[in-house]
């Protein structure tokens, strides 16, 4: 256990799966968080965060928590997002290399989403990944070659969703936002005031992972999006760190634009990027199935906006 003053316990409504899905970007993401929040400061920000009483740190993190996970039942039109992105890994020796994809999703802050990876040159094959968010979530995988998609065992979020890089689906769910949460203290993040809670992992993940203690996650105070997280092992420096590099607006949305992925065993970092994004679309609720990563989502090149510089062969 680290040795982080815990302030206040933060309550955690509960949720059933079937009410639950998720909206990544990320961070995502994001850390995905990813995330399209309306943000109200510009990054990064001036000034502390205040110490926050029980009643607002249990509000602050009950909305956030609300916010990256909406019924399917709801009925949304011109919602659904795609997100073009691009992982460099930048190991501690060695050559960088690359790998891209796409993030798509019926609604920001919906919390059913799916990545397609795209194949390399070298490597003729891709992986579609559909994911279901909650405290007990669910990942299928279609991989190529097959046409049935399969369900990830718990042990499997752990591992990198591409060879040699450092980001997992467990990263790009993030479902420790639902794990019992301690309100620790507010400061200052990546620039940008912030609050800190504590999260300590259920039994589900203490049987495939028993290696994690903790996850410390810091909340904008303005975004109220994730702009670090720490994971901690049995030590009291962290053995991976997420931490936001800079957001992007797009169109009237706030979305993550950039953020680290560092590992800190092999000393690597994977970064993830954003390229373009095209909002406001409808895509078909059949996609969004274990059966509809067989199908390929069809979006027009003219509805991305770039938010990154354009690289050949990589975007």
């Amino acid at each position: 256990m680290n040795p982080h003053k815990r302030l206040i316990r933060v309550s955690r409504k509960p949720f059933l799966l079937s009410d639950l899905f998720f909206f990544f970007f990320l961070f995502s993401g994001c850390f995905i968080t990813n995330y399209s929040l309306e943000g109200k400061t510009a990054f990064p920000a001036r000034g502390f965060a205040k110490i926050l009483t029980k009643e607002e740190a249990s509000n602050r993190l009950d909305r956030y928590r609300s916010f990256i996970v909406r019924d399917l039942n709801r009925t949304s039109f011109h919602k659904a997002y795609a997100f073009r992105f691009r992982l460099r890994h930048m190991p501690r020796r060695g050559e960088e290399f690359y790998r891209t994809g796409t993030i798509y999703g019926l609604a920001l802050g919906h919390g059913l989403s799916r990545i397609d990876l795209d194949p390399t040159d070298s490597e003729e094959s891709h992986k579609n990944f559909l994911m279901y968010n909650g405290p007990r979530p669910k990942v299928w995988l279609l991989s190529s070659g097959e046409n049935e998609s399969r369900l990830l065992k718990e042990k499997e979020f752990f591992q990198p969703i591409f060879n040699g890089m450092n980001q997992s689906t467990f990263d790009m769910l993030m479902p420790f936002v639902f794990w019992d949460a301690t309100y620790i203290k507010s400061g200052k993040v990546a620039g940008r005031p912030s609050h800190l809670y504590s999260f300590l992992p259920p039994p589900w993940v203490k049987d495939v992972r028993p290696d994690i203690t903790e996850i410390i996650m810091a909340l904008d105070e303005s975004y109220e999006a994730p702009l670090r997280i720490e994971t901690f092992s049995r030590s009291n420096v962290p053995s991976r760190t997420f931490i936001l590099n800079g957001m992007k607006k797009v169109t009237d949305h706030w979305i993550v634009k950039s953020l680290d992925c560092k590992n800190r065993q092999d000393r690597s970092n994977t970064r993830f990027e954003v390229t373009s994004a095209a909002l406001n679309l409808d895509l078909d609720l059949s996609l969004f199935s274990p059966g509809g990563l067989l199908k390929t989502p069809v979006i027009a090149s003219a509805a991305f906006i770039y938010t990154q510089q354009k690289l050949d062969n990589l975007d």
